[in-house]
């Protein structure tokens, strides 16, 4: 499962925060170039919604039948729409012939962008426009709403694809060791700039831990590799996807986008910045500007955006909403389903029941709460499946999971919680914020605290009970403290991390 970033934490009144209202704007303006049977009915559309529209035609006539349209200038051009008007204003742009030699003439000359529809007489439903435009079919007065909603996210697609149409050459950067959610999100975001002739190479700054991780990039067969500092340094366009820059302790890249579903960071500034804490993962935001702009979604792509949906939100029951389910709809009818099946049926390398077992057999209950620390750990990923596991118990409302994690050296606690008796990511905030960086979500929060060198890992026991216990009776604290201790002293399993893939 995927796990929350540390975040700093945000106040709630109610057991759930929900989506806030989104307004719908409409665009400033429309212009519509050509003379068929659409054009009025095109204009009358945008105009009963009082936007203003501009008409390019060839056509005469049009400037009388549309005379009684407020808000509407119409331009009458000679030329047989060979160039571009001197006064064009910026899109999006309805493209109103029924000639496709007409239609191509026209689109040779729109600037670059994606908002570029062909409004045609005979338009039918689910007939695909020719290259380089967009399906509009004719509009109604209910299809307003949604009309509005596709021009406004076209608009933020435009300032995405802006840079990489400039750059030629681009970096999207995954945090630590990459989740299917981020997989999945730098893989849509790869496919709409090289939509736009733009190299893109996707790397991860961790390591790949979690098996079901490593079989999904072993599945895609994509160049999806460790970040060298060189590429960074090198790239004239960095993205920064499922994460924000924020996220990284040491050798915090420096973004020109940013896209993201995690709680909104102070310090994230970006050229261009979409980011929506109120979305179950990264990925449906992603593939809402794929269906928008109706850039082919491939099998492969629709398996990754898929399985980063369901991990985020643990198949649609945590932190979902209706764009998280139209999302899903969409992708489940192009994915591998067999595939997806074998992912959820691999969750746990075998070298890892042994982790989990340890786990088992060292935990700490009190009340309906369950810690275990795991001592010295090479990847917080133990943590979180651990965690994940034992939520399952019956009785349990809330599970940590801590280790301490060399380089740089840092106590790391994982929080899982069943969102009813919980907020985790409330409790990690309180108890580590003044500490180091703390966060997340109702369900699922983490805390990294960072070790000086002469604090040892018996001291880390001793800070994560009095951070998260601050009533505790001294005494039970004591007592509490003690039997972590004394669980460090037992055999710890296999490191896991060498597990590799078999056939």
């Amino acid at each position: 499962m995927s796990e929350s970033h540390p975040q700093p934490a945000t106040r709630r009144r109610a057991r759930r925060t929900p989506a806030p209202k989104v307004v719908v704007q409409a665009p400033a303006q429309v212009t519509i170039i050509g003379h068929n049977s659409q054009t009025v009915a095109t204009a009358g559309f945008f105009v009963g919604a009082r936007v203003p529209v501009r008409v390019y035609t060839t056509n005469p006539e049009q400037e009388l039948a549309l005379a009684p349209y407020p808000g509407v200038q119409v331009n009458v051009v000679e030329d047989a729409y060979a160039a571009a008007p001197g006064d064009l204003p910026p899109p999006p742009y309805l493209v109103a012939v029924d000639d496709a030699a007409t239609a191509s003439r026209i689109r040779a000359w729109l600037p670059p962008t994606c908002a570029v529809f062909l409004v045609r007489g005979d338009a039918k439903r689910g007939k695909t426009a020719p290259e380089g435009f967009l399906t509009l079919l004719p509009p109604s007065t209910a299809a307003r709403s949604p009309v509005f909603a596709r021009l406004a996210t076209l608009a933020r697609l435009d300032r995405l694809l802006a840079p990489a149409r400039v750059a030629g050459k681009a970096l999207i950067l995954m945090y630590g060791d990459p989740d299917p959610d981020a997989i999945g999100a730098a893989l849509a975001l790869a496919a709409l700039w090289r939509a736009v002739d733009c190299d893109v190479a996707i790397r991860y700054t961790g390591e790949v831990q979690r098996y079901q991780n490593k079989l999904l990039i072993n599945w895609l067969r994509k160049k999806i590799d460790r970040l060298d500092p060189e590429e960074l340094a090198d790239a004239p366009l960095v993205a920064v996807v499922d994460a924000q820059p924020g996220f990284w302790k040491l050798d915090r890249p420096v973004a020109q986008v940013v896209i993201d579903h995690h709680p909104v960071r102070e310090d994230t500034v970006a050229d261009f910045v979409d980011l929506r804490p109120h979305y179950g993962a990264t990925s449906s935001m992603m593939t809402e500007y794929l269906l928008e702009a109706e850039v082919r979604i491939d099998r492969q792509l629709a398996t990754a955006l898929l399985f980063g949906i369901t991990t985020d939100t643990n198949d649609l029951k945590r932190k979902t909403t209706a764009a998280d389910i139209a999302a899903f709809e969409v992708l489940h009818q192009k994915a591998d389903r067999y595939f997806l099946e074998r992912l959820e049926k691999s969750q746990i390398p075998a070298p890892m029941l042994d982790v989990i077992a340890w786990g088992i057999t060292h935990r700490v209950v009190y009340r309906d709460h369950m810690l275990i620390h795991f001592g010295t750990v090479r990847s917080p990923d133990h943590l979180v499946q651990v965690a994940d596991m034992l939520l399952l118990t019956f009785g349990i409302s809330w599970v940590v999971c801590a280790g301490v994690v060399e380089k740089p050296r840092r106590l790391v606690a994982i929080f899982r919680g069943d969102g009813h008796h919980q907020d985790v990511g409330r409790r990690a905030a309180t108890a580590f914020a003044e500490l180091g960086s703390a966060g997340g979500h109702r369900t699922m929060g983490r805390a990294e605290v960072p070790l000086d060198d002469d604090q040892t890992v018996d001291d880390s026991c001793a800070l994560l009970v009095k951070c998260l216990f601050k009533r505790m009776r001294p005494s039970r604290a004591r007592s509490f403290i003690k039997t972590l201790q004394k669980h460090l002293d037992d055999p710890r399993p296999a490191d896991p991390d060498e597990y590799e893939l078999g056939a």
